[in-house]
């Protein structure tokens, strides 16, 4: 895991809690979101709204942030379709898009500004890293970062400040586990040395959970045993090199009741997509990201399936910052309303609030969060606002 903080004696950065990595990010001018001012981050954070509110566009931010600082900037903006469909309602309404995050209480920063150029490119126009020892100085020390190429210079070797920033953006991770169809990769055969860190399609799970019962058994078995909560039939997963080509594997399982062969193909939409769910949310912390990113998992799921995904969620969220957006009423039940971000689209443009337990205390006295949201009494329903 790419955490990073205080150094220690050798000089390099060191490991932290990454508990609240990510603390505030303001967002402006990206897709629907015309301007998101400081939203705060914490622990865990349940994105709820309806289909068009934008939900999609703020996780996307976090994935435009990675590519940047991959040095993917430019190639990004190819695969969208070109910058007039990243900018707020195309360049004639919002020319820009500027991004600026704090990170561990605002010790450090990150500030990036990118100009909508008439070749449909998106250019920096600014970029900084700030560090603030608040206890020591009045304001924060600001490092301007110049890339090449049109990439952004946060994707380039630079001094130690903006290492630590480098860090942060380097220990998150986006999940999509929706692809569960026959020619899903999870399904399909991978190369054995796949294993570094769960893909964030899932498409090593078989490596990775053959890493895992190789070298650390009690990870692998609780969250084969959590597996099993859902999937009763399953006794165990059988992880070992392809023999007709050892440097391959596939996801192969054993049934409680039979001893014939069975590998992913024979798995259910729904189980395969909560055995991802299970390994990402279950696996050892120094294997996690810091900041864990998860676009509607309820899909497919039985509601007990949902149940025990929530309880998945607060688990790792005690350790790792979690962000999760869902359609499911279920899902939202098993959290607190501090949990809960509420994405609305108002006169064409993305809003967010967190909710308050003092706000909803006398409606959660008769009805839970869920059926709230249900009888839209926050918002995040079509229609609102």
């Amino acid at each position: 895991m790419a955490t990073v903080g205080q150094e220690n004696d050798s000089g390099e950065p060191r490991p932290v809690d990454p508990q609240v990595l990510l603390d505030h990010i303001s967002i402006r001018g990206f897709r629907s979101i015309r301007s998101l001012e400081e939203v705060e981050l914490r622990p865990r954070n349940i994105l709820i709204g309806a289909n068009g509110s934008g939900k999609s566009n703020f996780l996307s931010v976090f994935s435009f942030l990675r590519a940047i600082r991959q040095g993917k900037l430019v190639s990004y903006t190819e695969m969208a379709g070109g910058a007039e469909q990243l900018v707020h309602f195309g360049s004639k309404v919002t020319p820009q898009i500027d991004l600026d995050l704090s990170f561990r209480g605002g010790t450090n920063g990150y500030q990036i500004t990118l100009n909508a150029t008439p070749g449909d490119r998106l250019s920096v126009y600014r970029e900084n890293c700030r560090y603030w020892d608040k206890q020591k100085y009045p304001s924060p020390f600001t490092e301007s970062l110049r890339g090449t190429a049109g990439e952004a210079g946060i994707s380039a070797p630079q001094n130690r400040t903006a290492r630590y920033v480098q860090g942060y953006l380097d220990s998150w991770q986006k999940y999509h586990f929706h692809d569960t169809s026959d020619s899903s990769p999870m399904r399909k055969t991978a190369s054995l040395n796949d294993n570094w860190s769960l893909r964030p399609d899932a498409s090593n799970i078989a490596p990775y959970l053959y890493l895992l019962k190789t070298r650390d058994p009690s990870s692998y078995q609780l969250i084969r045993r959590t597996i099993q909560q859902v999937a009763p039939f399953l006794d165990d997963f059988h992880l070992e090199p392809l023999r007709l080509n050892e440097q391959t594997i596939r996801l192969e399982w054993k049934h409680r009741s039979s001893d014939r062969y069975f590998d992913a193909g024979s798995l259910s939409d729904g189980t395969l997509r909560f055995i991802c769910l299970a390994t990402l949310f279950a696996q050892p912390y120094d294997h996690r990201p810091s900041l864990i990113i998860v676009d509607e998992p309820e899909l497919g799921l039985h509601p007990s399936a949902i149940t025990l995904l929530a309880s998945l969620i607060k688990s790792a969220s005690t350790t790792t910052q979690v962000v999760v957006s869902t359609q499911s009423a279920l899902l939202l039940d098993h959290f607190e309303p501090e949990d809960v971000l509420v994405a609305d689209l108002v006169d064409g443009a993305t809003t967010l609030h967190r909710l308050s337990s003092e706000d909803l205390a006398v409606w959660l006295e008769d009805y839970s969060l869920g059926q709230l949201w249900e009888k839209n009494q926050f918002g995040g329903r079509p229609g609102r606002g």
